[in-house]
């Protein structure tokens, strides 16, 4: 009786504690609960501001603002994602620079070529034209960029060597002919195609290189080549056959024997003056700005040339005045050489000029110029050929030239002298009626330099 007593009041007691214990827990739950809400209704709000402003700073990243960073005050759970972000902003920018540097030397490589430079892609539209390759094509470098090549380069060859570079993945080298306005231009072209890491092709690039200057370079060494062996062969030519018919005849009359040294004489003067004229070429091509540039008086290096020709003057009964100029005309040249020319020109004008003929030279200075003019009443040049007349061996009449012991080149060494002195030299003539040739360099206010020399 006792003991279900006991167990009567602990059981009791237990369910009293038990209430309380309920009770309890629900009145605390009534405002724990809330509390609990509102904690986690603020972290939520929080985490989708951290995810919000992740996906802002990522977004930024992906469009190339890699100055971006995500702030690194946020939960744990965000922390390493934050981190993660960051890291691969700052790689982004590092990886970005290094590629923009390489572009920019790029750019600046392309700028900077001789040689024009193309870019194609794989449809064959223009992406890179460099401004070599403008002036070369005569394009306008920001207006070709994205058009198709066939429609800007408007040449077969080259727009087929572009499709076949592409088309079989390989290097085609050509050269061109390549009209532009008034000239035919002569362009090596090289194409190469292009491809990515898979091995697809993705265009090409074009390499031209105008070889214009070295195709007529070439010319004009071939023809020299050619007609300096023939000017030679001629007295040569001539003199081994005198020679041979002297020796062949050895009882031959002493004024026959007299007239072939006599011939022999005057085709070795032909000969010596040949090939010292070919010397004077060789030299004045290799000479770049080696020379004894000096200042002195054009009109007293003038007026002793004059008096040099006096003999030759009088054997053709010619009359040769220098007329007077008052003032020094002071230019900085090269001494030899500038003798030369007068010499040259004043020679010029003593053989094409009948017996009895009238020489003037005129020396003046005008408009920061020193000038020199010859001016002879002789044959006179044909409209047709007084620009030909200063290239190598060009000769109008080359059985009277020969005749008269011209070698070609006297008014090519004019030329180069004229200029080697940054000056020029032009004639006026008229069929019949004689010639003038004008030559024109700098006063020596201003020292001219020599090609090829500059100033320390």
């Amino acid at each position: 009786m006792n003991a279900f007593k006991s167990v009567f009041f602990w059981r009791t007691a237990i369910g009293h504690l038990a209430f309380a214990v309920m009770g309890l827990f629900f009145g605390a739950s009534v405002w724990v609960l809330p509390l609990a809400l509102v904690l986690a209704a603020l972290l939520a709000f929080r985490r989708q501001n951290e995810m919000e402003h992740l996906a802002q700073v990522t977004e930024a990243i992906g469009q190339g603002d890699f100055e971006r960073r995500v702030p690194e005050q946020h939960t744990p759970g965000m922390k390493r994602l934050a981190d993660a972000v960051n890291q691969l902003a700052r790689t982004s920018a590092r990886r970005v620079s290094l590629l923009t540097a390489d572009r920019n030397r790029l750019a600046t490589i392309f700028a900077g070529m001789v040689e024009g430079v193309v870019d194609v892609d794989e449809k064959q539209n223009i992406i890179h034209i460099n401004d070599a390759a403008a002036v070369l094509l005569d394009l306008t470098r920001d207006s070709s960029a994205g058009k198709p090549v066939w429609q800007e380069i408007r040449n077969q060859k080259i727009t087929q060597a572009i499709d076949d570079a592409i088309r079989n993945r390989t290097v085609i080298k050509a050269r061109v002919d390549y009209p532009r306005q008034s000239e035919q231009l002569v362009i090596d072209i090289y194409v190469a195609s292009l491809s990515d890491d898979q091995g697809e092709p993705i265009g090409a690039v074009l390499v031209l290189h105008d070889v214009t200057e070295l195709k007529h370079l070439e010319r004009i060494r071939t023809d020299f080549v050619a007609n300096a062996s023939h000017e030679l062969k001629t007295p040569i030519t001539a003199i081994r056959g005198l020679a041979e018919t002297m020796v062949g005849d050895p009882e031959a009359e002493r004024d026959t024997l007299r007239q072939y040294m006599e011939r022999i004489h005057a085709q070795s003067l032909r000969l010596s003056n040949l090939i010292t004229d070919l010397m004077t070429i060789s030299r004045l091509e290799a000479d770049q700005g080696t020379g004894d540039f000096t200042r002195f008086n054009f009109y007293e290096l003038v007026r002793r040339e004059v008096r040099a020709a006096a003999s030759a003057v009088e054997a053709k009964f010619h009359r040769l005045v220098l007329e007077p100029w008052p003032t020094p005309i002071d230019i900085y040249a090269d001494r030899q050489n500038l003798s030369q020319l007068v010499n040259n020109l004043i020679d010029n004008a003593i053989k094409y000029t009948p017996e009895g003929g009238q020489i003037k030279v005129r020396v003046r200075a005008e408009q920061g110029e020193a000038v020199l003019e010859v001016e002879d009443n002789g044959i006179g040049i044909s409209p047709q050929y007084q620009e030909r007349v200063f290239e190598r061996f060009y000769r109008i009449d080359k059985a009277r030239s020969q005749s008269l012991g011209g070698t070609g080149l006297g008014l090519s060494i004019v030329r180069n002298i004229a200029e080697r002195h940054q000056g020029r030299v032009g004639v006026i003539s008229q069929l019949g009626r004689g010639s003038t040739f004008t030559f024109r360099m700098p006063l020596a206010e201003q020292p001219v330099l020599a090609v090829g020399e500059s100033q320390s």
